[in-house]
């Protein structure tokens, strides 16, 4: 059953194979989205910079321009939610790809039913995060709309995911997450597939980046044997 209002969503679905492209475009039609299409890269470029569309379906295997480089000018441009939908399963892959930006990654075959799902999670998401689009904590700014961060008024170059998860870690301040919970929350991921480390890794650079004494962090504290924390400071 849908449980939101799709018929408020437009969706690109951007695949090379016409036959998925079509199926996948039936059914989301059926279920009440709207759809545009895209066979190649630059195609999928020109669409999303229309400003039609809420996310992207993106395979990773288009002509003309391959996915991930279609991915990584998408997220130079704009926020736009993107899905990778491809035959690629290494770990490696997933990493590096989620790490550019992508909101989420389903290994092909997946049924239309679970992509629409998951079309509905990430759209789900991006709601949730539209109500505060500016955090400011100790000298700590978080521009969701902008994308940008400031620490004492300096800018800081984090890439997309660094981004998201501090983002999401200080529009909770003082609540414990585990990694598990980050990685479904802003990874859009579980632990079946990809390795909790990652969220250590992220962490661990989001420190060097933000904190003036990386091992006596002022925003982002480790809870032992439980996750991590954002701590608005004093």
């Amino acid at each position: 059953m849908v449980t939101m209002s799709e018929e408020d969503h437009a969706v690109l679905v951007a695949e090379d194979d016409a036959a998925s492209r079509t199926a996948t475009r039936l059914f989301l039609q059926r279920v009440g989205y709207q759809v545009g299409e895209a066979a190649d890269g630059p195609a999928t470029l020109r669409e999303a910079s229309l400003g039609r569309y809420d996310l992207v379906v993106l395979d990773l295997g288009l002509p003309g321009l391959d996915g991930e480089e279609v991915l990584a000018r998408l997220r130079r441009d704009s926020s736009l939610p993107v899905i990778v939908l491809t035959g690629r399963s290494e770990e490696a892959e997933r990493v590096r790809v989620l790490d550019l930006g992508a909101d989420d990654y389903v290994v092909k075959p997946c049924s239309l039913p679970e992509l629409e799902a998951r079309i509905r999670a990430v759209l789900r998401r991006g709601q949730q995060a539209q109500g505060t689009s500016r955090i400011e904590h100790d000298g700590l700014v978080v521009d969701r709309s902008a994308h940008r961060v400031e620490v004492d008024g300096k800018v800081v170059d984090l890439t997309p995911k660094e981004f998201d998860l501090l983002a999401f870690l200080a529009g909770s301040p003082d609540q414990v997450f585990s990694r598990e919970e980050l990685l479904e929350h802003v990874w859009g991921s579980t632990q079946e597939w990809q390795d909790p480390a990652t969220v250590t890794e992220h962490v661990r650079r989001l420190r060097l980046k933000l904190e003036p004494d990386p091992a006596n962090p002022r925003w982002l504290h480790t809870v032992r044997g439980i996750g991590y924390r954002f701590s608005p400071g004093t």
